[in-house]
This record gives C-alpha cells, structure tokens and sequence, in this order.
C-alpha cells in the first residue's frame, strides 16, 4: 500500500492490485454520444492535470473508469460525474465532504465489499466536472468490442484498430451507428475457430463474419439498427498476432500497416467485399483497401 495526497485527502492504495485490475478492464463502452465524448476526451488526455498525474502513477488508462453519467447539459459543455474504483482506503479527509478544483469536485467514498475488483478493501473516487464537447459537436455512437485471448498486452494494437476501423467506415460512406466485435488471437486460435466455423483446418490471418448479405457499397441503414442496441451489428473480425508479425516483416512493412491492412480488408467483407475471383471483384476490393489505408496515411 502507497499513500497519496488528492486535494486533502489522504489515501493508501494498493498500486499492484490496482494496475492487475486495470490491465484487465476495458475502456467505458456505452455508445451514447456523451460517453462517448468522454472516452474520447480521455483518450486524447483532455481530462484536469491533477487527476491525470495520479492515473499515471497508478498505470491506470484514463478511458477505463468504472462509472460514467453525464447529468446536465450548457451550451458547448456537459456535467459528468466519473468513478474509477481504486483497491485501497481513505486515511484522512473523508470529514470534510468533497475536495474542490478549478475544474469541479472530488471526493472519495469508502465500500464495504469489492465489486468486480481484486479481493480487498477498497475505494470509489468520484469526480464531478464540466467538460467540453470533442470538436464543439456531439458524436455519433458507434461500438468496436475489442477481446484478446493472448497472455501479452495488445494495447498498441488495440489503439490502432480503434483509429483504423471507424476511418475504414466513415471512408465507405458508413452513417448509421453501427458496432463490430474483434478478436485478437494467434495461430492456434484462429484454427480452432476457422475449423469450427468454416471446416478448414489451418490457420489465417483474418476472420470475418459478417451480420448482413450487403453488396459492395451498398451502405447499413436506419432500418438495420437493432432497437435493443440501438447500432447495427455489422458482424465479427478475428485477427491472428502471429501472421500479423510474420507477414509484416515478409512484405518489408512492419507490423502497424500489416494490422492497419487486415482491419480494412475485414471492413470491406463486413460491408459485403470479396475477392473470390482474381478479376473484377478482387480488384474492386484491392483499390478500396489501398485508398482507405493512403487516407490514413499508413503507406508502405
């Protein structure tokens, strides 16, 4: 246990059960427009200096707190209140309510019982703070459910499906809200899923499976959202890490545009691509590619 000073309180936390936790938790995923607006504010690290400090010496991903709620609305900026849950206690200060900043109120409440944390004590911190809209405009919502099975921590390439796969979308035209679930696996996974669910028993670079018989370019409507969600669920990706390596360091390209590449071409199949053939169809879908990732600026 560590003791930190945050705005008079006094607090011991648990550094190694925190950055455990965290490393395992993912980033706030509600699609709303004002959750989404906050991830985005974090990941860009638009958050107060105070608190950012306090997360980076914890290792703790400003885009990962356990609760979000936006509860009022002025003008180009909204009310949140925000809740990372840290494995620890309060030594000092709880008498005295809430800690205020320039940027809004702090105050950190001790429970009784851990809720989906390491086994221990330990402590909400609240925040309650404006904060602007990203750009000055509301966002459209949209969801990539990001999952790993591998032991190593792929959050680099996580960050870059994050900016390759909304670009891909909005470059096709893409409007509707929409959602995709990916999967980062390696050899040895992605068999066992290309063996189950195509009967080929061998591995691939990526999966793809998508929710609708789309033509190439034709586009997801209002009418395809699910009204649970409110998104369409465009469909499934599987990435495989190890052809990912390899065949980056093949091609004399690295791994970034070797990933950036088998996210766009997963796109395109979502959005009803395909290159059965060596003729019109594969080469409709090879320049779609190749003008998606020139977009984005990740060349050869």
């Amino acid at each position: 246990m560590k003791k930190y000073d945050f705005g008079g309180f006094q607090v011991e936390i648990d550094e190694e059960a925190t950055r455990a936790w965290y490393e395992k938790s993912e980033e706030w995923d509600c699609t709303c427009g004002h959750c989404r607006n906050f991830v985005l504010l974090a990941r860009e690290r638009r958050l107060p200096a105070e608190l950012l400090e306090l997360l980076d010496k914890l290792c703790v991903s400003p885009a990962k707190p356990a609760y979000v709620c936006e509860m009022d609305e002025k003008e180009d900026k909204l009310w949140y209140q925000i809740t990372y849950c840290l494995p620890g206690r309060v030594i000092q200060g709880l008498e005295q309510g809430s800690a205020v900043f320039p940027w809004g109120e702090v105050n950190f409440r001790e429970e009784s019982a851990p809720h989906e944390t390491p086994e221990g004590e330990y402590m909400d911190m609240n925040l309650f703070l404006w904060l602007p809209w990203a750009d000055g405009v509301p966002l459209h919502p949209h969801q990539i459910i990001l999952s790993s099975d591998l032991e190593e921590n792929t959050t680099e390439l996580e960050n870059l499906l994050r900016r390759v796969i909304p670009a891909a979308l909005s470059l096709e035209g893409v409007t509707a809200p929409w959602e995709v679930d990916v999967l980062i696996t390696d050899d040895a996974g992605i068999q066992a899923i290309n063996r189950d669910m195509r009967e080929v028993d061998a591995p691939t670079d990526v999966l793809s499976f998508p929710m609708f018989d789309f033509a190439p370019g034709d586009k997801p409507t209002e009418a395809d959202i699910e009204p649970g969600s409110g998104l369409v669920p465009l469909g499934d990706m599987v990435l495989n890490i190890d052809r990912i390596r390899s065949q980056g360091e093949e091609y004399g390209h690295g791994p970034v545009r070797e990933t950036a590449y088998l996210a766009v071409h997963s796109v395109l199949h979502l959005l009803g691509y395909d290159h059965l053939d060596e003729g019109p169809m594969k080469a409709q879908m090879r320049s779609r590619e190749e003008a998606i990732l020139d977009k984005l600026g990740i060349l050869r």
